[in-house]
Parts: C-alpha cells; sequence; structure tokens
C-alpha cells in the first residue's frame, strides 16, 4: 500500500544494503572472489566497467536485487524504477569523470571514491569503498578508504586473468591449490588480504 515512490527508495537503500554484504564477502572469500575478479579485469574504469561481471556474479546480484521485491510484493512498475536508477548510478560511479562530491561521499558514493575501489596502487585500498550507492555503510562498517591522490593503475591483480570473455568465464572454475588458496599466490584477493 506505500506509494510507488517509497517503494522505489525502501528497495534502493535496501538493495545497496544487501549488495555491500554480498560485495564485501566477494571480497574476503577466494571462492566468491573468482566471480568477482572479471569485474575489477579492466584495465581502464569508465562507464561501461560496471556491467563487465562474471555470469555467475549476474545471476548473484539480480537475485539479490529481485528477490526482496518480488517477496514483499511491490508494484509491478518499482523493479523498472530501481533497475533504471542502478544502472545509471552504477554507470556515474564508474564513469571517467573529475568529480569531486566533497563532504557528500560520507553520504552517496561517487566516482572519486569508487575508482580506488577498483584501484592495484595501494593494497590498502583492495575491498574498501564496497557500498554501490551509500557511501555510509563503508563509513559505518569502516570500509572507507579516501586518500587525497588519486588513483592511476587498475586492471586484475591476477597477472594470469586471461583475455576474452568465454576464458574468462572458465578462469572461475580454475583448480585450486591445496584446496584452499588461488593457483596465484602472489595475488592479494580474497581472505589472503588483511584488514578487509
Amino acid at each position: 500500500g506505500w506509494p510507488v515512490w517509497v517503494q522505489v527508495v525502501f528497495f534502493i537503500v535496501l538493495h545497496d544494503f544487501n549488495t555491500y554484504w554480498m560485495h564485501r564477502s566477494q571480497h574476503n572469500s577466494d571462492l566468491l572472489w573468482r566471480t568477482h575478479e572479471a569485474h575489477h579485469s579492466a584495465p581502464a574504469v569508465d562507464w561501461l566497467s560496471g556491467i563487465r561481471s562474471h555470469s555467475v556474479e549476474i545471476l548473484i546480484y539480480e537475485t539479490v536485487h529481485f528477490l526482496p521485491i518480488i517477496l514483499l510484493g511491490a508494484a509491478p512498475e518499482v523493479p523498472l524504477w530501481k533497475g533504471l536508477f542502478n544502472s545509471t548510478y552504477g554507470m556515474f560511479i564508474h564513469a571517467n569523470f573529475d568529480v569531486r562530491m566533497g563532504r557528500l561521499l560520507y553520504f552517496f558514493n561517487g566516482p572519486e571514491l569508487h575508482r580506488w575501489h577498483h584501484a592495484n596502487d595501494d593494497e590498502k585500498a583492495f575491498g574498501k569503498n564496497l557500498a554501490t550507492k551509500f557511501s555510509f555503510y563503508d563509513v559505518l562498517f569502516g570500509t572507507t578508504y579516501w586518500p587525497k591522490c588519486k588513483a592511476q593503475d587498475y586492471g586484475a591483480p591476477d597477472s594470469t586473468f586471461p583475455k576474452g570473455y568465454f576464458a574468462q568465464q572458465a578462469f572461475a572454475f580454475r583448480k585450486r591449490v591445496d584446496g584452499a588458496q588461488l593457483e596465484n599466490k602472489d595475488v592479494p584477493t580474497g581472505a589472503e588480504v588483511q584488514g578487509t
């Protein structure tokens, strides 16, 4: 019985909370990182980087995205408005804009913060700035990383990450060493990174 705009706002905030914890899990688990590393493999971060994902990751995120809407009985137009907002905001935070949002970054995520999430410049940036829209989740849960300089280096932290769509899809299912570690033990991924 809520107005549609209230439902849309509610599900945007709820979705970003769910996404924050899923995203954090991906950065802290070797197994879940495998579904997320394709998103981090782009050597440059731009407005299309937000849609670069492994097919399993898309399945996981779309379930997190739509299941609460279905289970809570939202109006049929809610997924359309919410999907439009999510897509637009995803393009914004990945965009190659030199946007300075100032103190708004304590509440809203922007390219300035999200570029550090994708950066290879500083290993302290790995597993930081995990929220997609509302950076107050990062502030609240201690995962904000906001140096005054700009990130310069992006791309797959695993130097063996392949090129090509099908090779990247298969890479997530590569053989594990010792039943727990990724093949390239020098890569700071998942549980190997402290403080994430």
